[in-house]
């Protein structure tokens, strides 16, 4: 877990990453271990109880801008799943006036990125995503009902 304090702004990061494949997408004895991007499934970010998601975006590859978003004070999420097509890509994810923050993507398994948002006060911002081509993912943002 991994947090930063940035003018009134806890954002705490915490990483889980699950396999995208089932028994049977295994590949047979004797041949390559590794999943082809494409055989890697990306699924939508859980919604958390008592949250509704604001801004989202994906499947997608590159550079996208998810528009403005109203945070209130208090705890809200950015939540990312991304995997790359060959070795590691990298998203980097920005709310102005919020902050900013890197994920790396692997391309062998997705990448499911949590990232607590505490504001202590209320903050409009755009909410932007750069990633290469070869990087798919799915994004949102989530506040409390």
């Amino acid at each position: 877990m991994i947090s930063f304090r940035r003018t009134g702004v806890l954002v705490v990061i915490v990483m889980a990453t699950v396999a995208g494949y089932t028994d049977s997408d295994r590949p047979a004895p004797g041949s390559s271990s590794t999943p082809s991007p494409s055989a890697v499934a990306l699924t939508s970010p859980e919604l958390r109880p008592g949250h509704r998601t604001i801004a989202s975006g994906g499947p997608r590859r590159g550079d996208w801008d998810l528009g403005s978003v109203q945070l209130g004070k208090g705890v809200s999420w950015v939540n990312v799943n991304c995997v790359a097509d060959t070795g590691t890509g990298r998203i980097e994810l920005s709310v102005d006036t919020v902050g900013e923050f890197t994920i790396d993507c692997p391309s062998t398994e997705a990448r499911i990125s949590v990232n607590q948002l505490d504001l202590s006060e209320g903050r409009k911002g755009r909410f932007h995503i750069e990633a290469a081509d070869s990087v798919r993912w799915m994004a949102n943002i989530q506040v409390p009902d």
